[in-house]
């Protein structure tokens, strides 16, 4: 604490971020501040009185600060960090996997739409934040289902798949201009922002013009579009008789945890609804909770109302403001009802919040019991010792044996930890030996395990049958470690353990079973990337590197012009001339 008042001493009276650590260094709380010096100081004089300062005072051995120029900087650093820390004193978002985004990329020739993590790109729109990915692949179903978009990157001679099912207008092969296709972005980016209205009057004007320019077949599919709209539009429910923008924001609370409710009102209609669970919400009242989760969601959020009700209003908002100005172009008021209808709103989505927090909790203790008997079956199966918490898996990807490679996962408590997946590029390649292979990357894996102070498992699991699991124990016995080991055979899930001839036989309803069989899915899934991502490259490495004079720059240059090795086989002789002079024209003519 000493260290703590010497450095507050010399903190500036400057906007910026602050860091609390505990004695191992490690960050424990993250806040912003207008003035650095006088804001930590409140943690110590007894001017903050939040239930949890007391904790996190007796947990702080140091600080740090970083200055920003602005508010609105310190407001964005603190939201990096945050996330890059998980500050157990910090309210945060479960699973920030759950955040993504609609991106319409426009760097390609031809847009493109998918799904995004986090907003990378100045030259695209984002649309979101989505509660889930499975939300986002739903809405990109229906997307394209009304308003069917192209899946290649640029115009060519062969076209995407989904132009063969007719989920694509064929601008890809110049069946309508990138001219034409632009007016598909624009309904696109109208009906995802929530303006469906909007898109149905522009289709309707476009309908019309179609006719009587007796273009009937693209009116036809215009009416299409425009009774899909419809029939859309007609399943929301009518929540205001004004078309409003509106989000209202409500909290269910519990002991540690709480879930958000956002209920999204467009053009005076419910477009969607979306649940947040926020973690480290113990000792924090709603207005620290509804600050932390405003300044996180709406300051990435790209489809931004003219007005947000909330349960609770923030302790800052100033920073929170000038994000959502800048991000909108407009002010974006925020409001805490206290009577009728919109009071109403917010008291509903605090039924749906604790609606959907009792089926989250109901879910999560059903997949703890299910992992659970799974972990105490293998023990019992397997005769081990203790529980197998931690099980590594490795599985072998190759053709013939090119391209090589092992994988490793690993499951801690029964889920996956893919921080410490490994992937083994096979040295000794170019013949297709399983068994060597498997010694290589195990003879990698556990050969200098005590010095790199890389933790051992409590169970090693071979896929393969007996003669993978020979290798294996050879490899543990030859480094003196009292690993347990298994194989798992795929083609009757027969699991071998060394010292019996006979395998084990596990029904496919077996918890265990099913906990080795998504341990080893997930290894080949792991091995089978790497092997794909490793033969890409290899079958890049085309003729055109061997020839001298052909460097990467005009490599890029034919592939651009001619599409592929057969197109260039097939091109004028005079153009290669001229492209690549004579002496390296004839080169390459030779090894095509």
């Amino acid at each position: 604490m000493d260290k703590i008042k010497v450095k507050l001493k010399n903190t500036p009276p400057k906007t910026g971020v602050y860091l609390f650590k505990d004695k191992k260094g490690a960050v424990i709380y993250i806040g912003k501040a207008l003035r650095l010096k006088s804001r930590i100081k409140q943690y110590f004089d007894g001017h903050d009185n939040r239930p949890q300062i007391p904790f996190l005072l007796n947990d702080a051995a140091d600080f740090d600060y970083i200055i920003t120029d602005n508010e609105l900087e310190s407001l964005m650093l603190e939201n990096t960090l945050i996330k890059k820390h998980q500050p157990k004193y910090n309210v945060m978002l479960r699973d920030d996997k759950n955040y993504a985004y609609i991106k319409i990329d426009y760097e390609t020739e031809i847009p493109q739409i998918y799904s995004v993590r986090n907003p990378d790109s100045k030259n695209a729109r984002y649309f979101g934040p989505y509660s889930s990915a499975q939300k986002i692949r739903e809405t990109l179903s229906l997307l394209r289902k009304v308003f069917p978009y192209c899946a290649n990157k640029k115009v060519s001679t062969r076209p995407c798949f989904y132009y063969y099912l007719h989920r694509c207008p064929g601008v890809c092969v110049g069946k309508i201009s990138l001219e034409q296709y632009q007016e598909t972005m624009h309904k696109i980016s109208l009906f995802l922002s929530g303006h469906i209205s909007e898109v149905k009057k522009e289709i309707q004007v476009q309908m019309l013009k179609s006719s009587k320019k007796k273009q009937f077949e693209k009116a036809a599919e215009l009416r299409n579009q425009w009774q899909a709209l419809q029939i859309i539009e007609e399943r929301q429910k009518m929540i205001f008789p004004q078309k409003v923008s509106w989000d209202f924001v409500s909290v269910f609370q519990t002991f540690d945890r709480a879930c958000i409710n956002v209920f999204v009102i467009r053009g005076g209609k419910l477009n969607d609804r979306k649940n947040f669970i926020l973690e480290n919400t113990a000792n924090k009242n709603l207005e620290e909770i509804f600050s932390a989760f405003l300044e996180s969601y709406y300051s990435q959020n790209t489809d931004l109302p003219r007005e947000i009700f909330v349960q609770e209003m923030p302790r800052e908002i100033s920073a929170l403001k000038k994000i959502m100005a800048l991000n909108s172009g407009r002010n974006v008021k925020l409001v805490k009802p206290k009577l009728g209808k919109k009071n109403g709103m917010i008291k509903l989505g605090v039924e749906n919040a604790k609606e959907y927090f009792e089926s989250f909790i109901t879910s999560q203790a059903s997949e703890l019991s299910r992992t659970t008997l799974a972990l105490d079956e293998l023990k019992k199966i397997l005769s081990l010792s203790q529980t197998p918490l931690r099980i590594e898996c490795f599985d072998i990807s190759n053709i013939q044996g090119t391209n090589s490679v092992a994988s490793m996962v690993v499951f801690e408590d029964g889920k996956e930890k893919k921080s410490e997946y490994r992937k083994f590029k096979i040295k000794n390649d170019g013949k297709p030996n399983d068994f060597a292979m498997m010694q290589e990357a195990l003879n990698r894996r556990f050969k200098n395990s005590a010095e790199t102070k890389w933790r051992l498992p409590n169970l090693l699991v071979i896929d393969g049958g007996k003669g993978q699991l020979g290798v294996a124990v050879s490899v543990l016995s030859k480094y003196d470690l009292k690993i347990p080991v298994i194989a798992l055979a795929k083609r009757e899930e027969e699991i071998f353990v060394p010292g019996k001839s006979e395998p084990i036989l596990l029904s496919k309803s077996n918890y265990a079973l099913q906990l080795l069989q998504r341990l080893r899915d997930e290894a080949h899934r792991f091995a089978i990337t790497f092997h794909k991502k490793l033969r890409s490259k290899t079958a890049y490495k085309s003729a055109l590197d061997e020839v001298l004079g052909i460097g990467p720059k005009r490599k890029k240059q034919l592939l651009f012009k001619y599409g592929s090795l057969a197109g260039i086989r097939k091109a004028p002789k005079k153009e290669l001339v001229l492209m690549l002079g004579e002496k390296t024209a004839l080169k390459l003519l030779e090894k095509l």
